[in-house]
């Protein structure tokens, strides 16, 4: 609609009768509907149906045969175990580091533990031989 004069005039818009048919077959079809459960389904035909994805049915490597197949998964076994192998081999290393490391912390808390025992023993001689002069005096 647009308006002319304050007065509002019918606008055609822009559909050819001739356009019609057209544009309809651009639509695609549809099947006759079918009931699944009770629920009435309409599907694009799909003869028709330019947009169908058909990747799923082609494979990415092309044609392939059963030894082609067992050949990649194989490679990819072979990889895959490397990849553990490697990490194992880092978790080994790192815990041998570990265990080096508290090794290390056990005999440093042993001798220091011995220090203070003979620290505390020599101290408790000294104060009992100070006890004594005093005694004596």
């Amino acid at each position: 609609m647009t308006c002319k004069n304050g007065q509002t005039q019918e606008t055609s818009r822009g559909l050819n009768s001739s356009d019609i048919f057209d544009q309809s077959e651009r639509l695609g079809r549809f099947q006759d509907s079918s009931r699944i459960n009770g629920i009435e389904q309409v599907r694009p035909n799909q003869a028709n149906c330019s947009t169908q994805d058909n990747s799923r049915r082609r494979n990415k490597h092309g044609d392939t045969t059963a030894g082609k197949i067992l050949e990649r998964l194989k490679r990819l076994e072979d990889k895959h175990i490397l990849h553990l192998k490697s990490h194992q081999n880092l978790l080994k290393s790192q815990f041998e580091q570990v265990k080096e490391e508290e090794e290390d912390f056990r005999k440093e808390v042993q001798e220091l533990e011995e220090e203070i025992y003979n620290l505390v023993s020599s101290e408790g001689k000294s104060q009992s031989a100070s006890e004594e002069r005093i005694e004596d005096s």
